[in-house]
Parts: C-alpha cells; sequence; structure tokens
C-alpha cells in the first residue's frame, strides 16, 4: 500500500541523515501513528487473513444482482446476504416489474477504497464501482433508459456467520452519471410514459 511505502521511506531517511537517538525516536512514533491507517486498509493481526473473503463476499454480491435484475429472481442473492438485504432488492425488482421494465446491468470496474473490521465477525467496506445499466421494456424490448460508466461510491456492511460473510446492508453513498445514452423518459400526470418513447 501507498501508506506502507511511506512507512518505509521516513525510516531510510531518518538512518541516512544520521539524527541519531531522537530521529529514530521520530520515526518510531511516525510507525506508532501509522498503525491504525495501515489496519484500516489491509487489517490487524486475524482480520488481515479475512480481507480477500470479504472482497469475494462483495464481488459475488454485485454478480447475483446483475443476474438477479435480469432473471427477476433475486432468491439467489441470500448465498452472500442476510434475507432482509435481498428483500430490499427484491421489492425494487418488483417495482421495476410493475413499470413493465426490465434492468440488464454490468459490472465494469470496482475498486476497494476503505475496507474496516470494526469488531470481530464484522467489517465495513467502501467502493467506487463503474457500472453499464439498460432498462428495457419486457414486451417491446425497446430501451427505456440506459447509463454507460454510471460511478457509484458504495457501502457495505458485513458479518460473519460460521465460515461465511453475509453482506448485512448496501448503501449508496454518491452516484455520478457519465453518459447518459438514454435519456430515462417523461412521465406524464397519470405516471405513464408516452407511447413508442425509448430506442
Amino acid at each position: 500500500m501507498g501508506i506502507g511505502r511511506t512507512a518505509v521511506g521516513l525510516k531510510k531517511r531518518s538512518g541516512a541523515t544520521g539524527e541519531g537517538v531522537f530521529g529514530a525516536g521520530r520515526s518510531l512514533l511516525f510507525s506508532i501513528m501509522l498503525v491504525p491507517v495501515l489496519c484500516v486498509f489491509s487489517g490487524c493481526g486475524d482480520n488481515r487473513k479475512e480481507i480477500q473473503p470479504v472482497k469475494a463476499t462483495i464481488m459475488r454480491y454485485n454478480q447475483l444482482i446483475a443476474e438477479g435484475y435480469r432473471k427477476q429472481n433475486m432468491n439467489p442473492l441470500q448465498e452472500v446476504t442476510t434475507k432482509d438485504q435481498a428483500l430490499k432488492l427484491y421489492f425494487h425488482m418488483s417495482a421495476l416489474g410493475e413499470g413493465k421494465l426490465r434492468m440488464d446491468s454490468t459490472l465494469k470496474h470496482i475498486e476497494f477504497t476503505k475496507i474496516v473490521f470494526p469488531k470481530a465477525g464484522e467489517a465495513t467496506v467502501e467502493t467506487r464501482e463503474t457500472w453499464d445499466f439498460t432498462q428495457s421494456d419486457m414486451k417491446s424490448g425497446k430501451t427505456y433508459y440506459e447509463e454507460k460508466d454510471f460511478v457509484y461510491d458504495m457501502g457495505y456492511t458485513l458479518k460473519r456467520e460460521g465460515s461465511r460473510w453475509l453482506i448485512t446492508n448496501v448503501s449508496t453513498i454518491a452516484g455520478t452519471s457519465t453518459n447518459t445514452t438514454v435519456p430515462r423518459p417523461k412521465i406524464d400526470r397519470m405516471g405513464k410514459r408516452p407511447p413508442g418513447e425509448g430506442k
């Protein structure tokens, strides 16, 4: 990590300048101050080995959510989430279905910007994700709304149950539209979209 390299760099410069005991003391102080920061990004002690399983759980979640919207079935999400979290996504999928819309989404890039283990068996994660998604009319197949390279800053809360990590909550911290290829149609006063809208 970049922070880790900074800590090493401080140690090398201290020794090279011949600052003696006081220089070594300052280096030790810097090292102590950096420990909590390093724990935030890479975990401490036993938590370090949990980083990859936590990341894998989030990656699997994003795969299953894309498949869930496409297949209109969120039940497989309970592989990596609690039932309550899966229900939240089911309700959103149902709302799209009531509007006769199907969503197809693709995760193009994900960056894990923060991983914290506040206590044993719990993790909070922040990511920056780039998605393409399309909402299309179920009957005609016409594109109703489409975004390319939409950037989400996401927050995940996880808990460990037995040998696996489960996602208990997902929140959108921020969302940035970078390329709206098909704008969302205007809705009339009766809540209906004009006929023929979409690509």
